[in-house]
């Protein structure tokens, strides 16, 4: 999960076969309490085998004032579920979300916030799980098929695309 004070951004993974899916976008209760209480019910109601949690450490890799509050949440959830909370380092997901969305064509006013926490919780549960089975992250060139001409032409066309808009036109 991407935990914030406003919202939460929570995504599931599947560790046999390396998929993450995007869960709703939690707004956060208000207290750590009821946000401990939200997220539980959420990782029972998922069968979850393990949480984790974004922890937003500095550059540096120093602990942050949310650092804090993140391992408050760790700790109360450990206390309300039977399987493991883990921290995981998130700097940069926000910032890699964000350019997730550009890479896609999409401008900063053409998405809501909460696609950013949800693409930024996706990418910590797929970095654990690529940690936990490291096959996931590579990509087999064997499997790899190569483009088709309409595969192509129609990426071709949202380059145009995407030069013409950059561009103003």
């Amino acid at each position: 999960m991407d935990y914030g004070t406003v919202r939460i951004g929570l995504a599931l993974g599947e560790l046999g076969s390396g998929l993450v899916l995007p869960l709703p976008v939690l707004a956060s209760p208000g207290t750590l309490e009821e946000t401990a209480e939200r997220i539980a019910e959420v990782a029972r109601g998922r069968e979850a085998s393990v949480v984790v949690i974004g922890n937003p450490v500095h550059m540096s890799g120093d602990a942050s004032a949310m650092s804090a509050r993140v391992a408050k949440l760790k700790e109360a959830l450990e206390g309300r579920l039977t399987v493991p909370v883990v921290l995981r380092d998130e700097r940069l997901s926000s910032v890699q979300a964000e350019e997730q969305l550009k890479d896609a064509g999409l401008r900063w006013w053409q998405y809501e916030k909460g696609k950013i926490d949800t693409l930024a919780a996706m990418n910590i549960v797929r970095e654990l799980l690529v940690e936990i089975k490291p096959e996931l992250g590579r990509i087999s060139e064997e499997s790899a098929e190569p483009p088709t001409p309409e595969r192509r032409e129609r990426d071709q066309r949202r380059r145009d695309a995407r030069r013409k808009r950059k561009r103003g036109e």
